[in-house]
């Protein structure tokens, strides 16, 4: 029921669809084996959340430990391939090259977030959690869930402000 939301918080931390499917198996597993210390005072999707969203934190700081960044070739940094497009931008040469630059850049400005910033990005961004439930999934304050999604924004904006 909570699978696809759980790995899209984590490929939005992870930013690989393998790693990001690995991290929500071994969520998933935990979040069985701990199920006996689930307290009903909070939802269970936010249980979940939290215990997946420091997987994928985790996870993070060992690759960060590590130093190994590859991406494969022909992706967008993500570890994805690019998405087919419609035959009528297939041929503009430009507005592909211009797409290009803008995932290109706009993925740096994510890589150059730190991990709580880019998971308070995709929480509010991409999975559009209200404040409230953010902080409960990241065991912050909403003032900082405040803080860190204007920081993320602020990055994001500053990077790609030649765009306009």
């Amino acid at each position: 029921m909570y699978y696809q939301r759980i790995y899209g918080l984590l490929y939005g931390i992870v930013g690989n669809a393998d790693d990001a499917k690995e991290i929500a198996q071994q969520a998933w597993v935990k979040a069985w084996s701990k199920l006996h210390t689930f307290k009903q005072d909070a939802e269970f999707f936010t249980w979940v959340y939290r215990i997946a969203s420091n997987a994928g934190l985790d996870f993070l700081r060992h690759r960060a430990r590590r130093r190994e960044q590859s991406f494969p070739e022909g992706g967008d940094g993500f570890g994805n391939a690019q998405p087919d497009l419609a035959a009528s931008e297939r041929v503009r040469p430009d507005r592909e090259a211009e797409r290009a630059e803008i995932g290109r850049l706009f993925h740096e400005a994510l890589e150059e977030l730190t991990p709580e910033h880019r998971m308070v990005l995709t929480l509010r961004e991409v999975d559009g959690l209200p404040y409230d439930e953010i902080a409960r999934v990241m065991g912050c304050r909403k003032g900082t869930v405040m803080s860190r999604l204007f920081y993320a924004r602020q990055k994001i904006q500053e990077r790609l402000e030649g765009l306009r």
